[in-house]
């Protein structure tokens, strides 16, 4: 004879029976929440500190150690190895045209690269501190460099002369950027400051 109490658990029992198998499916089946990685590029020496595509993001160029890696950013093959600083390089930079790779680092250069050949096209010296960052304007014909000096100095690309140095900081300068149009050049420091210079007179 059932009683009520009799008759639940059996139907629990049976409930579970049913529920545990479709339970376990589904755990199986359901996607992982973890990010996907497509793929992860390995200087081989050195802490990362500086990594940027080219515009027509077909190169990446890796700065690790004192060492510059270009590669393929469709294989994550290494296509050049940039060698020719002493110390860390803490920044890089692709012209425009993709043509031309600058960097920066901790021997206080900047250095401008001809992607095409991996060789390097011309040093610029003057900094007397780290080079923290550097940029191209949007012509390709100026390169600004922000240094641990305290100081912003802008160059000819064409030339490597340099056009100014630009002195009001008081801390180290850990990053440059043009405006669109080329004639401002924004610079954020260590003193708390962002800066706003006109390029054309410096």
């Amino acid at each position: 004879m059932f009683t009520v109490k009799r008759l639940t658990g059996i139907l629990s029992a049976v409930l579970v029976l049913f529920l545990v198998p479709g339970v376990s499916a589904m755990a199986q089946e359901a996607p992982s929440q973890e990010p996907a990685v497509e793929a992860q590029v390995r200087p081989g020496q050195g802490a990362v500190r500086a990594v940027q595509f080219s515009p027509d993001g077909a190169r990446l160029a890796v700065g690790g150690g004192a060492n510059i890696r270009l590669y393929d950013a469709h294989t994550q093959e290494v296509v050049s190895l940039l060698t020719g600083h002493t110390r860390e390089v803490y920044s890089v930079a692709f012209s425009p045209d993709a043509q031309t790779l600058a960097s920066g680092s901790d021997d206080h250069t900047v250095r401008l690269w001809d992607i095409t050949t991996g060789t390097l096209h011309r040093t610029l010296e003057g900094h007397t501190g780290q080079v923290y960052s550097v940029a191209f304007s949007r012509n390709g014909r100026i390169l600004a460099s922000g240094s641990g000096d305290h100081t912003v100095r802008l160059w000819d690309v064409a030339t490597g002369t340099l056009r100014h140095t630009l002195e009001s900081h008081t801390d180290q300068v850990y990053s440059v950027a043009f405006s669109p149009d080329g004639r401002i050049l924004a610079s954020g420091s260590g003193d708390h400051t962002v800066r706003l210079w006109d390029v054309a007179t410096g």
